[in-house]
């Protein structure tokens, strides 16, 4: 960490070069004598990186950025500040802190937050951000967090692990036995060190074949942000020993979605089919990522459209439901001839749902452009293809 960054012309220099050419700024070289030009642009690329991100990084004088990488690899700010609000207490250990985001956020829930990062430059860094951020009650440390572990004789109130899903080539890795640390092995240990365990996994893992491999889970936490799954928590508790309950978080601009439910509820839930009513119901992604299908049809009385199709219909439109909801102004057997009759050429928001041909595709075939308020989903119902035509309602 190159403190000479944070001199005043440094920084001015760092916020007026933004939106320059980083090829064209090394190329006319420093500015400052004491500093290269590379180190001047992993700033700037790098907090340019956190401008939707991370704003109150981007906001804040006298950040340090590490390279763009680590910003890439850390919790958005939006996901840090849900999960911070879904677990509270005296202390917290963040295993694997790297630039310190969630442990940021944690630190306004706990009385002490420990943040240890093997990496001594990114954990320096941190410390000093953690510090123009006044974020008091974070105590660094640069080092392994097992390490750290193993070291003291305290127990924290909740151990917080994100593992690193990159193995030492930067090469991605989906298995969480291939994820740094291996948290497989280690569950049975850290008990040790706390009663309670938060796992911050991919997005792209199958809930199902998790529970497999973890053990000992109470909750699991799906968070969505503007219907795009960012994050899985896992929350281990010691000597848990039932089903886990699934919490669905979809963060949106004006509201947050909520909805939640036992697995076992789930699997005792039985779902109604039928014809198309008035009313479309699309739950959200979160909601689909937790494969509640059934008790979606079952808690918001609602049928759905066919087996493998997740959307559900209605006569009545319902109250806090965890997704969009369309008023239903047409329905189309799927004739390519007939169609190219009623929607070709027009603007409207194209999404298919357990149906053969994908969106692109059928944009190109009937000369469709995005935008409008209309919405056609083409989707299977009672075994037909169908196009659906409708507005939010």
């Amino acid at each position: 960490m190159n403190k000479k960054i944070l001199n005043t012309d440094v920084q001015n220099f760092i916020f007026d070069n933004l939106n320059s050419n980083i090829h064209s700024l090394i190329l006319r070289g420093s500015p400052f004598k004491q500093l290269d030009i590379k180190e001047i642009t992993i700033q700037i690329e790098a907090k340019k990186k956190c401008e939707l991100k991370l704003k109150t990084w981007y906001s804040a004088s006298n950040i340090y950025y590490p390279n763009k990488l680590n910003i890439e690899q850390t919790s958005s700010e939006s996901t840090a500040k849900i999960k911070s609000s879904l677990i509270s207490g005296d202390s917290l250990v963040d295993l694997s802190g790297g630039f310190g985001v969630d442990s940021y956020y944690f630190s306004r829930q706990f009385k002490a937050v420990t943040h240890c990062e093997i990496n001594a430059e990114l954990a320096e860094i941190a410390a000093h951000n953690f510090s123009v951020l006044k974020a008091d009650n974070i105590i660094n440390k640069a080092m392994d967090g097992l390490e750290f572990l193993n070291s003291c004789n305290n127990t924290f109130d909740w151990i917080y692990i994100d593992p690193s899903r990159r193995d030492a080539k930067k090469r991605k890795k989906f298995l969480i036995e291939d994820c740094s640390p291996n948290i497989v092995k280690l569950q049975n240990s850290i008990f040790k060190y706390s009663n309670n365990v938060l796992i911050k996994l991919s997005p792209m893992l199958d809930i199902s074949s998790s529970l497999k491999t973890l053990k000992q889970i109470r909750n699991i936490y799906i968070i969505a942000v503007k219907n795009e799954v960012k994050e899985l928590l896992f929350h281990q508790e010691k000597d848990f020993d039932s089903a886990p309950c699934i919490h669905t978080i979809n963060s949106k601009s004006s509201e947050t979605e909520r909805f939640s439910f036992e697995m076992q509820s789930e699997k005792k839930a039985e779902a109604t089919f039928g014809s198309l009513k008035n009313y479309l119901y699309e739950p959200n992604a979160a909601v689909l990522k937790s494969g509640a299908f059934k008790l979606i049809s079952e808690q918001f009385n609602l049928e759905k459209l066919d087996l493998h199709t997740h959307l559900y219909t209605s006569e009545l439109k319902s109250v806090d439901f965890p997704g969009k909801i369309y008023e239903i102004s047409n329905v189309f057997p799927y004739h390519k001839k007939t169609l190219k009759q009623h929607i070709g050429g027009s603007k409207a928001n194209v999404k298919t749902r357990n149906f053969p041909e994908k969106t692109e595709a059928l944009k190109k075939q009937f000369k469709l452009s995005d935008g409008g308020d209309s919405f056609l989903f083409f989707t299977s119902c009672q075994r037909e293809k169908l196009l659906i035509q409708c507005k939010l309602a």
